[in-house]
C-alpha cells in the first residue's frame, strides 16, 4: 500500500496523464527553473547581495576598517557569482540542455547572445531527463520575475545592437564619441581619430 501511494504522488506523470510536480528548491542545480524563475531568482539575489554589501560597507566605515568591508564585499559577490551560475545550470536544464553549456558565460563576445538565449529560449513543456517543469509561477514570481525579464532583455538586446553597430559603422557613434569628456574611460580624444 506505502509504494502505490509513494508511486502516485512521485514528482512526474503519476499513470493516468497527470502530472505531479516536484517541490521547488532554491539552492537546486539538478532541478529545473522556467524563464519567470530564473529571472525572479536573480532579482531577489542582487536585491539581497545589494543589500548585504551595502551593510558590509556601512558597518566597515562605521566600526571596523574599510579592507574588512571590502572583503565582505568580495565574498558575498563571490557567493552571488556562484548562485547565479547554479540559475544557469537549472535553466538549461529547463530546456533539457547540460549544465555544462553555463561555461559559454565565460566567453567574452558570445556570452550576450547566450544570456539572451536563457531569457528567450522556451523550456519543455513536458518532463525532460531533468525533471519536471516548474508549477505555475505566483503573482509575485510574474511581477518581479516579468519585470527583471523584460530589463535584461531590452538590455541584453541594445548592448548587442551597439556593439555590432561599433563594430560594422562606427561612423555612426562618432558625434556621440565626440561629446564623451577628455579622458573618459581612459581615452583622450586622440582616440575618436582612430575611427
Amino acid at each position: 500500500m506505502t509504494n502505490d501511494h509513494e508511486q502516485l504522488f512521485k514528482p512526474g506523470f503519476n499513470g493516468r496523464g497527470n502530472l505531479v510536480y516536484e517541490p521547488l528548491s532554491v539552492l537546486s542545480l539538478s532541478q529545473r527553473l522556467g524563464r519567470l524563475r530564473y529571472a525572479c531568482y536573480q532579482f531577489s539575489a542582487w536585491i539581497i547581495t545589494f543589500l548585504l554589501i551595502a551593510l558590509a560597507m556601512l558597518f566597515s566605515a562605521e566600526m571596523v576598517p574599510e579592507i574588512v568591508g571590502i572583503g565582505f564585499s568580495l565574498v558575498f559577490g563571490l557567493f552571488l557569482l556562484i548562485y547565479t551560475v547554479g540559475l544557469m545550470v537549472r535553466r538549461l536544464h529547463d530546456m533539457d540542455l547540460s549544465g555544462w553549456w553555463s561555461l559559454l558565460s565565460l566567453v567574452p563576445i558570445l556570452n550576450l547572445p547566450f544570456h539572451l538565449y536563457l531569457y528567450l529560449g522556451d523550456g519543455s513543456s513536458s518532463m525532460n531527463r531533468y525533471g519536471t517543469p516548474n508549477p505555475l509561477p505566483s503573482g509575485i514570481v510574474t511581477l518581479a520575475g516579468g519585470l527583471f525579464w523584460v530589463i535584461n532583455v531590452l538590455f541584453i538586446t541594445a548592448t548587442i545592437a551597439f556593439m555590432v553597430i561599433a563594430w560594422l559603422a562606427p561612423e555612426w557613434l562618432l558625434p556621440y564619441v565626440t561629446q564623451l569628456p577628455d579622458g573618459w574611460l581612459g581615452v583622450g580624444r586622440g582616440w575618436i581619430g582612430s575611427f
